[in-house]
């Protein structure tokens, strides 16, 4: 060789070499952030002055100052693997994120690019419509509620001939979707269904108890399940007979109804428990003389001081010694109440019913060819739960799903446990690998996952998934070891800080949300609606859909898009905590300090951090023998980054 040649290789291999540092800083920004050995900080204030906005970096120090609140971190004691945080691209999402003017890309970048954006990395997808899709609108070509096989009264399709996913493509969903996934290739997606087909359900949502009525149930109103919370909404009954007695559903959601009979005085009477609980008497009304009479159930908006909101929430009355209910007059105020109707129609229906177990076969190759029509699109299903929150009965798409055998008017009802035994038999032989997530309902009724846990479909069970509408995320605790734990809906909307939902206010519910449920356990941390405009539009107009419901960003007619608190919140963890970051330990002295820490794969640390309190708070953090120390607004939300050694 040369000399010529060999100082110009020579050249080639250095110029080389410089470019691949300069490559490697921009493909690994963890190891870039190793260069400086600092700490980097993005920032949410409650005064959105900072909307996750990077500050200036914090040096390591050797020294402590034992009269700051310390967050200590230890790597060495490691919790759960963090599989995504993310919210749910409903056919609502797909309508205002296709409309014109909107800059599609540069929307969907900003949510799923975990460079120029957040870096969203899980979605919560219905199979099927929820109540947040279109109202039927025929100049739209929307069709309101709809499932993968649906078909005329009366006619069944046990071989799912019609299956198909065409309405998703409709709505433009599955091109979502995989714009999401070309975007995000980390993006892993469950689904859920809010129904199956009418065909195969058991018409009514009636708790099976009539008292002192006749064979064709008349002497009892039923079927509701309806919830309220406008204040002076109200329902008022007209029957006949000698007392009535009123059941409804007391949770921690639920706030105080006002009682009254023919126009007399109100007896306020509380639907605040602890713990959710349907058909449970709520009142009952004086021994009235025979003949004709009215009860009026009025919504108040007041709720006790453990309630979370203040709804109300009736199932059914009962009437005594009485022929027939007269009349309903549950429209005046546009109530929600207004399916609390008479005995059912007797007809299934997507809204509410039951699950009929000679179609638990059929139920489970809707699932297999669900999941297999995704995957011919290229959007793989990474987990599946068998229904949309199943204690729920309001009239919307829904279903009332017990966790092991139940009856109800002497007839057996689908439950969960044995469905779970027929999907996995047919996820088997499909060759399917979804997992199988129980539950899909709120915190604060874990016995309904134990009992599943319980039961031989225990085995099948991949994983356990929550809500955030009742009880505290330290439910979870009982079930971390045993499965996995997701996090899978929590919205926000119109009725947060007693309805008054400042940035302030929910940028606090979005915090605690991801704060607490990845500190008990959870995998995934995930919001409801990706995408609605200002009002919380569209929906569904059935009495039980969310009409209040707040979206991730929200999207104007004219193009405006919104980032909420929620796209904020989400923000702080997901574009730090890559899919595959393992939580590790992390503890305060100072209760107000939220928080919460990760690990990443290549070796980066995360931190969360909320301060809960109304004042501005300087904190210490202590990893081995170093540390840093910051300030935190009142109200504000951190997220603390730095290398691995």
């Amino acid at each position: 060789m040369s000399w010529l040649t060999l100082k110009k290789a020579s050249q080639c291999i250095a110029i080389f070499f410089l470019l691949s540092l300069v490559t490697l800083a921009v493909i690994s920004p963890s190891q870039a952030l190793a260069a400086n050995r600092g700490v980097q900080v993005w920032l949410t204030t409650s005064d959105q002055s900072n909307l996750l906005k990077q500050q200036a970096d914090i040096p390591f120090s050797s020294n402590s100052n034992s009269n700051l609140p310390t967050i200590s971190i230890n790597d060495a004691q490691q919790y759960q693997r963090i599989t995504g945080f993310g919210a749910s691209l409903t056919a609502s999402s797909a309508v205002v994120l296709t409309q014109s003017p909107i800059l599609r890309d540069k929307v969907m970048r900003s949510l799923f690019d975990p460079h120029t954006g957040i870096g969203l990395s899980y979605l919560r997808q219905p199979m099927g419509s929820s109540d947040l899709a279109p109202p039927q609108d025929t100049s739209k070509n929307w069709v309101g509620e709809y499932t993968y096989d649906d078909m005329p009264a009366g006619q069944t399709d046990i071989t799912l001939s019609h299956f198909s996913i065409a309405q998703d493509d409709r709505y433009h969903i599955t091109s979502l979707l995989k714009e999401a996934l070309r975007i995000n290739p980390k993006l892993k997606i469950m689904a859920t269904p809010w129904s199956p087909p009418a065909w195969m359900k058991l018409p009514g949502n009636s708790w099976g108890h009539c008292t002192s009525c006749d064979n064709n149930h008349d002497g009892f109103y039923n079927e509701s399940n309806s919830w309220d919370n406008t204040p002076n909404d109200y329902v008022s009954i007209t029957f006949n007979g000698t007392q009535i007695k009123f059941y409804g559903v007391v949770g921690t959601d639920h706030g105080i109804g006002a009682f009254s009979i023919d126009g007399g005085s109100e007896t306020m009477v509380d639907f605040y428990s602890p713990t959710n609980a349907g058909n449970t008497l709520i009142y009952t009304s004086q021994v009235l003389p025979a003949g004709q009479h009215t009860l009026k159930v009025r919504v108040t908006g007041e709720q006790n001081s453990d309630a979370h909101w203040n709804g109300i929430n009736p199932d059914r009355v009962d009437i005594l010694s009485g022929s027939d209910v007269v009349s309903v007059d549950d429209s005046v105020q546009g109530s929600g109440l207004n399916q609390f109707s008479y005995g059912g129609s007797g007809v299934a229906s997507i809204n509410q019913g039951y699950l009929n177990p000679k179609y638990y076969q059929a139920y489970a190759q809707y699932f297999v060819k669900f999941i297999q029509a995704y995957q011919r699109e290229g959007i793989p299903i990474y987990a599946i739960t068998p229904q949309n929150e199943p204690q729920n009965g309001n009239y919307m798409p829904t279903m009332l799903l017990p966790a092991t055998s139940q009856t109800t008017n002497g007839q057996a009802i689908g439950n969960e446990a044995d469905f779970i035994m027929h999907l996995a038999n047919a996820f088997q032989h499909s060759h399917v690998g979804t997992k199988i997530l129980a539950f899909d309902h709120n915190w604060d009724t874990p016995e309904y996952p134990s009992s599943i846990l319980q039961s031989p479909a225990g085995k099948y069970v991949d994983g356990i998934a929550f809500h955030c509408y009742g009880g505290d995320a330290s439910a979870q605790d009982q079930f971390y070891g045993q499965k996995d734990i997701y996090e899978t809906e929590c919205s926000g909307g119109q009725w947060e800080n007693n309805n008054n939902p400042t940035f302030a206010a929910t940028l606090k519910a979005v915090m605690d949300l991801g704060i607490n449920s990845t500190v008990h356990g959870a995998k995934t941390v995930v919001r409801w609606g990706l995408a609605l405009d200002p009002n919380g539009n569209p929906h569904l107009d059935t009495s039980g859909s969310c009409g209040t419901c707040r979206g991730v960003v929200s999207i104007a007619t004219d193009g405006t898009v919104t980032r909420n608190s929620d796209y904020y919140g989400l923000g702080h963890f997901s574009k730090f905590v890559a899919p595959g970051a393992t939580r590790i330990a992390s503890t305060v002295n100072n209760s107000t300090l939220e928080n919460v820490a990760f690990r990443n794969q290549d070796g980066s640390h995360v931190l969360v951090v909320y301060n809960n309190s109304s004042s501005n708070t300087t904190f210490q953090v202590q990893i081995q023998h170093k540390t840093f120390s910051y300030t935190l607004p009142a109200g504000a939300a951190a997220t603390l980054t730095w290398a691995g050694n």
